[in-house]
């Protein structure tokens, strides 16, 4: 009777294993598919930087003598620096500025401005100084993040950063900072002593009054 018992027991335990559960397939085990089992994923490439320049650049810090190792990250609009073999990234302090890259011969203010309809305080670089104010511009990058494939048949996309275009900017002598306007009417409004050389320089080169950002042909008007 216990033999009779026993065997019945066994046959049970045998059809259920045959039948097995949803979870499991009889699909070889490789490395791979463990792997996948385990919530593993292989991390997105990414493509760009968010730096202006990949390397580390030296740099002098406001009145600072002593030159350290600096790189901007045009992303989140910071400046890291290289402090006792660590990277680390300054205050939006006004004691820190200005920054001068020595390799680059380029100046990093850091300035109050107008951006997107309010004001931000963040890092404008020195384009050329003139009479009656000094061109800056503001130099970004977004990111695009990534994603997996879906199937066999989606693409994986990378993570990537992307350069954003180029604003620029007047500071006056008086401090004040104006985004360069659109027109030729609004930049002869923001100089208008500078009317008459705006106005040949525009009809010399023959450049879109309607279209400014071709604004480096006007340094020779404004300076």
């Amino acid at each position: 009777m216990k033999r009779i018992l026993f065997l019945s027991a066994f046959v049970s335990t045998l059809v259920y294993c045959q039948q097995g559960n949803a979870n499991v397939n009889n699909s070889p085990v490789t490395r791979e598919t463990l792997i996948a089992r385990a919530g593993y994923v292989n991390p997105l490439e990414t493509k760009g930087s968010p730096y202006l320049y990949a390397e580390y650049k030296k740099a002098r810090i406001a009145n600072n003598q002593k030159l350290v190792d600096m790189r901007y990250n045009a992303y989140k609009d910071e400046v890291d620096i290289i402090n006792n073999g660590k990277n680390m990234t300054i205050y939006k302090n006004p004691e820190y500025s200005p920054i001068h890259i020595i390799d680059s011969d380029e100046i990093l203010y850091l300035l109050e401005y107008p951006y997107n309809g309010k004001k931000v305080i963040g890092y404008l670089f020195e384009v050329k100084k003139l009479e009656t104010a000094t061109l800056l511009m503001r130099i970004s990058k977004t990111y695009d993040k990534g994603k997996y494939a879906q199937d066999s048949f989606d693409r994986e996309k990378e993570n990537t950063y992307y350069d954003l275009p180029d604003i620029f900017y007047f500071q006056k002598n008086d401090g004040q900072i104006l985004q360069l306007p659109k027109t030729k009417d609004e930049l002869i409004k923001m100089f208008p002593e500078k009317k008459d050389k705006i106005e040949t320089e525009v009809k010399d080169k023959k450049l879109n009054p309607k279209n400014m950002k071709i604004f480096p042909q006007l340094f020779r008007a404004l300076s």
